[in-house]
């Protein structure tokens, strides 16, 4: 964005409206318009630029105005012009604007909070261009905001990134004083639960709080309740209650509300798809069967067995997915577990750290996974456990491993380092 200034001489020229008149003196617009920019009322966008119908304006005052909107990020380009009668703003808007999150304001939730925001800061509804003018008249307004609930906090913005690090928003949160879970409790668990629970409510305690406080700990409760069947559970009530500020920490308490629901019992689990072993070799490799509890502990075991398959030859992105297919009546359940293949990767450049030639050459006697051969994932984590016998030099060593994956050639390159002590792999 070029900044206002390094336009004005430019605009001045160009338009050739501001009266020399003005330039030595104020004169009280008839009309002030600001056009190009229709998300917002004009009275908002008055607001934003500082200006006020009916007040003296000169030179400086509708440079500054201009200076404003441009700040706010909202504007790739902002033009004036003023012919004695009416000050004409134009605005391009500008395609940087993304939407924001706050990590950490308990008072609020997300959409009550953009609204108190928005009251007090004027072209804010929910998004910001990171690292503008904008952004810093939000975080002021969460600062005042938290001030006058009692805490006086540092408040600071980050660019949001998604998986492929893209920015994609604004972060807000408190980075000071610490907000933390306070005490969490709950409520609707039966007697046999009170233990574990209570290992979830020691553990979350003293945690930072976040947006993602809720899920963390719906994530927690789950864990408990589907490794013993009980795949119905759910958290129909989860308030949060008034924060406090004790010891310099800011403390939200949690209440949570469960429904247990029924125990489930498998009642069957079937392979199906372009699959590598035998319906015995999976029944026999499996970790759950029919008539046991229906543990997705053991039902992620046995899915990882299924993986470990494909990976060994070669099959790096293969997806295994359980479906579940529920008898409310009966309270069984039958996963029919899919596999997707992928591509095979095939092994590429071997590279051996941290050994000299003759180590080196005593490793190449023995490792058989060639170039070209389909990647075996698991070859090279078990290979000095497989080959311990015939390589006694490396008694005292151990390694690590790391694979690089080229997603359009579907070759491996594997480097291994070799270092004194540590497990032996």
């Amino acid at each position: 964005m070029l900044a206002i200034a390094s336009r004005f001489a430019l605009l001045f020229c160009v338009s050739a409206v501001l009266t020399s008149a003005l330039i030595a003196q104020k004169d009280v617009p008839k009309q002030i318009v600001l056009s190009g920019y229709s998300s917002v009322s004009q009275a908002e966008l008055l607001a934003a630029s500082g200006l006020a119908a009916g007040v003296p304006l000169g030179q400086p005052e509708i440079k500054a105005a201009a200076q404003k909107l441009s700040d706010t990020g909202l504007f790739s380009d902002v033009r004036f012009s003023f012919d004695g009668s009416e000050l004409l703003y134009t605005l391009t808007p500008t395609t940087g604007a993304g939407p924001v999150y706050y990590q950490n304001f308990p008072w609020w939730d997300a959409k009550s909070l953009t609204a108190v925001v928005a009251a007090r800061v004027p072209l804010f509804h929910g998004s910001a261009v990171p690292e503008s003018g904008l952004q810093n008249q939000v975080a002021a307004a969460l600062t005042a905001l938290v001030q006058e609930k009692g805490v006086t906090a540092t408040v600071t913005a980050m660019p949001r990134k998604d998986e492929s690090g893209a920015i994609n928003g604004i972060e807000f949160r408190i980075d000071s004083p610490p907000v933390q879970i306070g005490e969490v409790r709950f409520s609707g668990a039966s007697g046999a639960w009170t233990d574990k629970l209570a290992a979830i409510q020691k553990a979350a305690a003293g945690q930072d709080y976040s947006e993602g406080t809720e899920s963390t700990l719906r994530q927690a409760v789950n864990a408990i309740y589907h490794r013993q069947g009980f795949l119905d559970v759910s958290m129909t009530h989860f308030p949060y209650g008034q924060p406090q500020f004790l010891n310099g920490k800011v403390l939200v308490p949690v209440s949570i509300t469960l429904q247990e629901g029924p125990q489930y019992f498998l009642k069957g689990l079937t392979l199906s798809g372009d699959i590598l072993m035998t319906p015995e070799d999976f029944a026999k490799r499996a970790k759950i069967h029919a008539n046991d509890v229906a543990n997705e502990d053991l039902l992620r075991q046995t899915l990882a067995e299924v993986a470990q398959s494909y990976k060994a030859k070669g099959y790096l992105r293969a997806t295994i997915n359980a479906n579940p297919v529920f008898d409310r009546w009966t309270h069984t359940v039958n996963y029919a577990v899919t596999v997707t293949p992928g591509p095979v990767f095939h092994m590429g450049k071997l590279t051996l750290l941290n050994l000299d030639a003759e180590k080196q050459a005593l490793v190449m006697k023995y490792w058989t996974l060639n170039q070209g051969d389909a990647y075996d994932a698991t070859y090279a984590p078990t290979f000095l456990n497989r080959n311990r016998n015939n390589l006694h030099a490396f008694d005292a060593l151990s390694a690590t491993y790391k694979q690089y994956e080229n997603e359009e050639t579907h070759i491996v390159d594997l480097v291994v380092t070799f270092q004194k002590g540590g497990p032996l792999h």
